[in-house]
């Protein structure tokens, strides 16, 4: 299906997530949040622990709040293209 749409046959389009504090933070149209594992991307084929931060939580949803301003769901396709941003396939 992929070749019809991009011209190349790929397997997979991963999704790529922050998980902490109980939410499950991505980008979609925007910076949005879910409940860990339960996006509409399904349940994770795998899960990387990335360690930890000694950061206050408070500093990371700002920051994360930060990024929603510039990441609207205008973000215009150019911008988020699959083939520019995944262009190592």
């Amino acid at each position: 299906m992929s070749a019809s749409f991009l011209g190349i046959h790929i397997d997979a389009v991963y999704h790529t997530a922050l998980v902490f504090g109980g939410a499950e933070y991505f980008f979609g149209a925007g910076v949005q949040t879910s409940y860990p594992g339960r996006t509409h991307h399904g349940k994770p084929m795998e899960v990387i622990p990335m360690g930890t931060t000694h950061l206050p939580v408070e500093i990371i949803l700002e920051y994360l709040e930060s990024l929603k301003e510039i990441y609207t769901t205008e973000v215009r396709v150019m911008q988020y293209e699959l083939v520019t941003i995944h262009a190592l396939i």
